[in-house]
């Protein structure tokens, strides 16, 4: 491969979710204006407001999510910079709740989550006990095909431990 293969957020998804949310404060205001009720329709604007805040920043952010080059793989969501081709010694793919993630196993993970601040490490523990590496790979809001994706990683992974 000569040309890196860059994927983004899903606008569309975003644009959705951020639309969703707002329809959801609009309904905690009409609570507090029609019925008066504080309590719940602020609970429900603050809690959906964050979703709505949330949801335009993935809309409006341009960066690149997921890059993957000849030297290996690189998810900016997951905190831990490019992941060579030869560190790769197996993956799988894992959902739950219909959302995909490429769970990858690695020569040295310690060396990877070393790299994480101690929130991030502890939520990379916690995969574990819902069957996921820490080093997982999450393609919700990614247009791509989780198991076109294995099937690449899997193939670049055997070709590097085979150059080295």
């Amino acid at each position: 491969m000569t040309e890196d293969l860059i994927y983004y957020n899903s606008r569309k998804r975003h644009a959705l979710l951020t639309l969703g949310a707002l329809a959801f404060v609009a309904m905690g205001v009409f609570m507090i204006v029609t019925k008066g009720n504080w309590g719940l329709g602020l609970i429900t604007i603050v809690f959906f407001g964050t979703g709505a805040a949330v949801g335009a920043w993935q809309f409006l952010d341009t960066r690149p999510r997921l890059r993957i080059t000849d030297e290996g793989i690189l998810d900016r969501t997951l905190g831990v910079g490019l992941i060579p081709w030869t560190d790769i010694t197996d993956a799988y793919v894992r959902s739950i709740n219909q959302e995909n993630f490429v769970c990858l196993q690695v020569r040295d993970e310690q060396a990877y989550l070393s790299r994480l601040s101690p929130l991030k490490r502890k939520l990379a523990g916690a995969n574990a006990a819902l069957g996921f590496t820490p080093l997982s790979i999450n393609l919700s809001g990614v247009d791509l095909n989780p198991e076109q994706l294995l099937e690449y990683i899997l193939k670049q992974s055997a070709a590097a431990q085979l150059q080295s």
